[in-house]
């Protein structure tokens, strides 16, 4: 008993000595779920009008503001602990962030809207900076992670309410966001943090995770959005199995990931053959179309550009909402000159950046893939924070195969693959370091 109230206090007294610093992923996280849709309301504007296009190009004053506030208070906070921050810098996930926003800066140079690169890749720089690092310098990263799934267990509440007492959209509920599938994408991240707590927690917490956990699945279902709602219910499950695999036969959980994969696709590759099932079969049974709701249109699009431009490709932030004059509004068919992403990470980062810049993507894809899949997944928390960092990792990647979120602003994904791959990594670094002690005692 007493062993047990000395090691609750010596982690009380770890995660005060963090201070600011193990707050601010909660607080970047929370920015973008919460206060943002509450404070600016606002709908994305239209594009079809080269005028409002112009106006949608510029600077958001609040964003500017907050991600200043922020990077400015994470930098004083870390002010003691320069060492650990020089460490960080070498670590390969921040390395590899580090090439890519180099090239995104050196981009400026060939964009058709400097100003527009530049002012991007700034806000770029500084949600990478405090999302990022913080996670290095901490003593308690676990920490961060139970302050992250809080601000989720809180979005999940305000958006019931907004459930409960808002009208639905025409296409269904919104909650406080602008569109069905924001509501549905921050929901299906927020029941994973919630089964994760529901895994960690004990007693009322555990309790209060588990009926959130179900008040998520019901905003999934009234928000319509099937892509969420079947991301939700099925990644979960697949990286349990992975990393059940993985801890029983003591491998990284890579393998059994790869393995999965690679036999879904050989066996759905033979029986789309043997029943003469087509690529505009499987559109039609998800999307009840031939072009997954025209997404194929989009991306023959893209391909003609990206062909333009193949290597360096035409700036960072240098090709989506830049304005008058932009090769969107100019020469893009029909609905596409409205779009503001290509509703492909991978395509839209060859499409700024070229095959250099999804080179750099692909290595620190690769990256953060190798670090959570050697995350421990000792004892029931080690087990837990691995399941929901091969969860998040997973709906990140599937994501990214119809929207665009690398390198993106600060979008909820965007953020969430960041620090799951900046948690594993430092989580392996600190294991190693406590064996090490153990070693020399």
């Amino acid at each position: 008993m007493n062993n047990g109230l000395a090691v609750r206090q010596e982690q009380r007294q770890v995660r005060a000595s963090d201070g600011l610093l193990g707050w601010v992923p909660a607080i970047a996280i929370g920015y973008a779920t919460i206060l943002t849709p509450l404070l600016v309301f606002r709908t994305t504007p239209a594009v079809e009008d080269p005028a409002i296009a112009a106006a949608a190009s510029g600077s958001n004053l609040l964003n500017q503001v907050f991600w200043l506030f922020l990077l400015v208070s994470t930098a004083f906070a870390f002010r003691h602990r320069l060492s650990r921050f020089e460490e960080a810098l070498k670590q390969p996930v921040v390395v590899l962030v580090g090439l890519y926003m180099l090239l995104a800066f050196s981009s400026i140079v060939w964009s058709p809207a400097p100003s527009i690169a530049f002012r991007r890749s700034t806000l770029q720089f500084i949600v990478i900076a405090t999302v990022v690092l913080p996670a290095f310098l901490v003593d308690d990263p676990r920490a961060q992670i139970d302050r992250v799934m809080a601000v989720f267990f809180v979005t999940i509440a305000i958006n019931l309410v907004a459930v409960l007492l808002l009208p639905a959209g025409r296409l269904g509920h919104q909650g406080i966001y602008t569109h069905k599938n924001e509501l549905g994408l921050v929901v299906a991240y927020g029941f994973v943090f919630c089964l994760y707590g529901v895994w960690r927690l004990s007693g009322l917490g555990r309790l209060i995770a588990l009926a959130l956990a179900a008040a998520a699945l019901l905003e999934l279902v009234v928000s319509k959005s099937k892509t969420s709602l079947g991301l939700a219910l099925l990644i979960p499950l697949i990286a349990l199995a992975v990393v059940a695999v993985s801890r029983f036969l003591r491998i990284n959980a890579l393998y059994p990931l790869f393995f999965g994969l690679l036999t879904c696709l050989f066996v759905g590759l033979f029986v789309a053959n043997l029943v003469d099932f087509s690529f505009a079969d499987f559109s039609v049974l998800l999307f009840d179309d031939t072009t997954f709701t025209g997404r194929t249109i989009i991306w023959d699009f893209l391909g003609d550009v990206i062909s333009r431009r193949p290597i360096l490709g035409q700036g960072y932030g240098s090709f989506w909402d830049i304005g008058l004059g932009s090769i969107v509004l100019t020469e893009a068919p029909g609905f596409v000159a409205t779009l503001l992403q290509g509703h492909n990470g991978y395509v839209d980062v060859t499409v700024e950046l070229g095959l250099a810049g999804l080179a750099l993507l692909l290595f620190f894809l690769a990256c953060v893939l190798l670090s959570v899949g050697r995350a421990p997944n000792d004892g029931r928390t080690g087990m837990a924070e691995a399941w929901l960092f091969m969860s998040v990792v997973i709906v990140t990647l599937c994501h990214n195969m119809l929207e665009s979120s690398w390198f993106r602003g600060y979008s909820v994904v965007w953020m969430l693959f960041l620090l799951v791959g900046a948690w594993a990594q430092a989580g392996r670094r600190k294991a190693r370091g406590n064996r090490a002690v153990r070693h020399r005692n």
